[in-house]
């Protein structure tokens, strides 16, 4: 009978450790990115770029509110550029942007479906392959930039989930400078279609 109970107890606590374990919120994500605005001037015109993020839930939306912590890493390319603020035969640029973030998610009827909205800070780096003159401050500024994010989530299952999500960030408008288009004022926004997976442990 002691023994019986001791199996017993023993199941509980590894079932409940178990549980506790697959619900771990940890995830990472591949975003397929769609230039906006004052971005796709800067690229050139070319829509796409591509984005990692790796994500932490802090408390899930069981009741109203959850929320969740996240990193992320883009890359943009830009097309060659050319015009009277370029060099002969244009000029490539690119952009990377490091991201931290934090997120309040939203329980709804719907079961899978979760709304966010949250805010970043960003810090750029773009470069060029060729000098051109474009306002340094504008171009090259890697301050911490703030930004906002609006998006919607389904899980699909315990492991996978898809989302859409716009976001819109400050970078530097320099009124001193001279005007560049896509280079000065630079506010990129974007539209992310992400993959995630979810990580169970």
């Amino acid at each position: 009978m002691k023994l019986s109970g001791c199996l017993l107890a023993g199941l509980a606590s590894v079932s409940a450790f178990a549980q506790d374990a697959s619900a771990k919120p940890l995830y990472f994500g591949a975003t397929y990115v769609f230039n906006e605005g004052d971005l796709r001037k800067f690229a050139g015109g070319k829509v796409m770029s591509y984005a990692f993020e790796a994500g932490y839930e802090l408390a899930p939306p069981t009741d109203v509110i959850g929320s969740r912590i996240y990193a992320r890493y883009m890359r943009t390319f830009g097309d060659r550029r050319t015009g009277s603020d370029f060099p002969a035969g244009g000029t490539k640029l690119h952009v990377d942007a490091w991201t931290g973030g934090l997120d309040l998610t939203f329980a709804t009827p719907v079961k899978g479906l979760m709304p966010y909205a949250g805010l970043n800070v960003n810090f750029y780096d773009g470069s060029k392959s060729e000098a051109f003159q474009a306002p340094k401050l504008s171009f090259e500024d890697s301050k911490p930039k703030f930004g906002i994010r609006l998006g919607v989530e389904y899980q699909i299952n315990a492991t996978w989930s898809a989302s859409v999500d716009y976001t819109f960030t400050e970078w530097r408008s320099t009124s001193k400078e001279v005007r560049v288009q896509g280079v000065n004022p630079l506010n990129p926004s974007w539209v992310g279609v992400s993959a995630r997976y979810h990580f169970a442990y």
